[in-house]
């Protein structure tokens, strides 16, 4: 069957426009043969909400797209892209549900108030009218088009990914340091559970040839593990490491804390992002239990924990340090999971997908 090439505008409108998961579609769009015009802010600031609706302006005059492609994170901007993309098709990266987020995660509105409600109903307003909402899993879908009261129909699941030519185990090799490293990066939201991280690090203690590393956070995160480090973990800090230095990072690490541990509600619908990465680096990880553990397998190509329980965060580092052979296996099997499952290729293959429902809709 042919048809007519798609003209497809990503637009981002993100304090980091660069987010592995905007790179992964961007891929995966081009993948399929788009014809991609890029809408991206360069402002940091508020100012950036103006300059990418000049820049919607311009695109819609000059490129006039079929589809609109919202990436994370595109709460504010979306009613301008439906402003702009009237008669329009438009997609949206919800990636994390907004009420989701505020109430139930961060709890920052109570849940039956006039402002939850105010709120619930605008954001429900504004995802009816666009064409199709993705999100990294499908319970995470599941769970956002429940909370909405929207069909599932008008959701899809498209894996994370990550940016295979930076997360390449073949680039970096492991550089030995005498310790058995257990690595943990990235941001310190609920859901990834970093007290249960600095918890074990604390009880492991004695074992002075086990070694933590974190890196990210910021000032209350160092005050807990220095706190920690008073009591005796055996843990390295970083506050931050650049982007082009986290393979050689996670190279010389012997096992990675992918999560999520938080037991929070998002956690029960996500597979990490830095799993992902793990995964790809060939590298042994400990995932969290949750809705999306089926696709793993326990001692086969992760390692599985309950959330919310530095014990068995405990047990599984032990276990590992005391399994170095298997580990080492464990991280080989990783590299297919990630094949089959998360890889730039899936993740073309789900655009595929909902490119095609969109042109046959």
């Amino acid at each position: 069957m042919t048809y007519n090439k798609l003209s497809v505008c990503l637009v981002t409108c993100y304090r980091t426009p660069g987010y592995v998961r905007v790179k992964s579609l961007e891929a995966g769009l081009l993948a399929n043969d788009v014809d991609l015009s890029i809408v991206r802010n360069k402002q940091r600031s508020c100012l950036r909400y103006i300059e990418v609706a000049l820049k919607l302006i311009k695109n819609r005059i000059f490129v006039n797209p079929d589809i609109y492609f919202v990436t994370f994170r595109g709460y504010e901007i979306l009613p301008i892209v439906l402003l702009v993309g009237i008669g329009k098709k438009v997609v949206f990266d919800e990636f994390v549900n907004l009420i989701g987020w505020t109430v139930f995660e961060h709890k920052k509105l109570k849940q039956n108030s006039f402002a939850t409600r105010s709120l619930t109903s605008g954001y429900r307003f504004l995802l009816k009218r666009t064409t199709r909402i993705i999100l990294d899993t499908k319970s995470h879908a599941e769970y956002s088009a429940s909370l909405m009261k929207l069909p599932i129909g008008k959701y899809q699941s498209v894996p994370v990914g990550t940016d295979e030519e930076v997360f390449n185990s073949l680039k970096s090799l492991r550089k030995d340091n005498g310790k058995f490293q257990v690595l943990y990066y990235g941001s310190m939201l609920p859901l990834h559970g970093i007290d249960y991280v600095i918890e074990s690090a604390v009880n492991l203690q004695n074992r002075k040839d086990i070694e933590f590393s974190l890196i990210g956070g910021g000032t209350a995160l160092r005050r807990s593990v220095d706190v920690a480090i008073s009591k005796g973990a055996n843990i390295k800090y970083q506050k931050w490491v650049p982007y082009a230095e986290l393979p050689q990072v996670i190279a010389d690490a012997d096992i990675c804390l992918g999560g999520p541990f938080g037991g929070t509600t998002q956690s029960q619908f996500v597979v990490t992002g830095k799993t992902i990465q793990f995964l790809r680096m060939g590298k042994p990880v400990i995932v969290g239990k949750n809705k999306e553990s089926g696709v793993f397998k326990d001692k086969i190509n992760v390692l599985i924990i309950d959330q919310a329980s530095s014990k068995s965060l405990e047990k599984a580092i032990v276990w590992a340090y005391k399994n170095k052979k298997s580990i080492k296996k464990i991280g080989k099997n990783g590299i297919k999971l990630y094949n089959d499952c998360f890889s730039n290729k899936v993740v073309a293959k789900s655009i595929e997908k909902l490119l095609d429902s969109i042109r046959y809709r």
